[in-house]
This record gives structure tokens, C-alpha cells and sequence, in this order.
């Protein structure tokens, strides 16, 4: 099994509690912005999760769809359009005005299965359709990864390791709950900046504009995302 299979699980949402429902209204409302979105436009989110961009946007007045291939996940995005699929084999052709891929939903596999990903995303697009590429950034990642760290919250113990490892940051979650024990890794190719824009560009999305942040700020290598808006060539 792969480790994205393992990893988004119900428990997902318990370890990144802070990307909460308040967070994703305030992306989204950025990513209608940046995007350009006119009224009530169809919007493809890929790698929905349990839906809060998803939600948030169709709060917008889009007519949203959300694709993940969590059945755990997607049990929890209610009031939102889902459909199960893999982002590198999307069952869409030329329907969205705009797609979307928030919190480091992308680089989950290899060179060539990431630009897939991509491919079928742009698939996805209709002629000059547009897409939001919310990432890590990389650079920032090599500099100042944290290695270890423990939380404690409702009962529950949190351990976690990183490491970067081929090109990827490897993130080991160990989960302890009352004696049982849970624990996945998660792995992440890291494309800097540079290297987002030309796999963009080979899957036919031509970069237009780049930000550091959900605040709208500059891209710069010390920034805390890397958010990449493309467009449809």
C-alpha cells in the first residue's frame, strides 16, 4: 500500500487541527482572487480532503466538485459535490473554469507520476482555464526543517520525525491513544520554484503569477508556501 493510502486517514485531521474551516474561507476567498474567477464558475478541487476548501468555495457561489481518493476523507466532505478518483487520472475533460490544489496536495509520487498529475489536471481545464497550486516551499523546507517534536492534546501522544531523504522530506507521525499505537510516513518530492514553474509548463499550464503566502505577499525563497497561479496554454 502507498503511503498516501495509509497516511489520509480519519486521523489526518486530528494531527493538522489547525487547518480548520476559518483558514480555508480566508484561502479560498484569495484563491477566488487570484484566480480571477468570474460568478458562479465551475471549480475542480483535487485532493478535496474532508472538503473545507471545497465548502468555502462553493460558499462563493462556484459550483464546486471535489476529487480525493481517501474513502475516510471523503466521508467527512459533506455538502460539497465528491467524486472518488486519482489526481493522475482524473475522469474530467476541458469541464472546469478553474482547479485547485491546496495545502501541498501535489508531489506525492515520482517525477513521472507527478507530472500525470498535472497533465490530468490541466485536462481537466476548459480553454484558458485556470489553476492554483498551493505548495511547500522547498527551499525554505531545507533550511529550517524541524527534525522532532511531540505534542500532547486530548489524551492522545503526537510524535513526529522529519528528514529529508532523494530529493523528498520524509515525515514519520507516530500516534499513541491509550495504549494502541498508529503510525504512517508522509513524503513529499521537493520542487523548488524554479523546477514547479517547468513541470508546470510540460504539463501545458503556463505560470502567470507566484505568491509566498496566503496574505498575498511576494514569492521569495525564505517565504512560508510557495502558491504558483498557471494557466491553460
Amino acid at each position: 500500500m502507498s503511503w498516501y493510502e495509509t497516511a489520509f486517514r480519519k486521523e489526518y485531521l486530528d494531527v493538522y487541527y489547525r487547518r480548520d474551516e476559518e483558514s480555508a474561507k480566508a484561502e479560498a476567498e484569495f484563491a477566488a482572487g487570484v484566480l480571477g474567477l468570474p460568478d458562479a464558475c465551475r471549480v475542480l478541487d483535487v485532493a478535496c480532503g474532508a472538503g473545507r476548501h471545497a465548502r468555502a468555495l462553493a460558499a462563493l457561489g462556484h459550483d464546486v466538485t471535489g476529487i480525493d481518493l481517501s474513502p475516510d476523507l471523503l466521508a467527512l466532505a459533506t455538502d460539497v459535490a465528491c467524486v472518488r478518483a486519482d489526481m493522475r487520472a482524473l475522469p474530467f475533460s476541458g469541464t472546469f473554469h478553474a482547479a485547485t490544489s491546496f495545502f501541498t496536495s501535489f508531489g506525492y509520487f515520482d517525477d513521472d507520476d507527478n507530472l500525470a498529475a498535472l497533465r490530468s489536471i490541466a485536462g481537466t481545464l476548459r480553454p484558458a482555464g485556470v489553476y492554483l497550486l498551493d505548495f511547500l516551499n522547498a527551499t525554505a523546507v531545507m533550511h529550517h526543517l524541524v527534525p522532532e517534536g511531540t505534542e500532547e492534546r486530548d489524551g492522545r501522544t503526537y510524535h513526529f520525525t522529519r528528514r529529508i531523504e532523494n530529493g523528498r522530506v520524509e515525515k514519520d507521525v507516530v500516534i499513541e491513544d491509550d495504549g494502541v499505537t498508529l503510525s504512517y510516513t508522509e513524503s513529499v518530492r521537493l520542487y523548488n520554484h524554479h523546477d514547479l514553474q517547468a513541470l508546470l509548463r510540460d504539463a501545458g499550464l503556463s505560470p502567470v503569477a507566484s505568491y509566498g503566502a496566503f496574505d498575498g505577499r511576494d514569492y521569495t525563497t525564505d517565504a512560508p508556501r510557495c502558491i504558483v497561479v498557471a494557466r491553460k496554454a
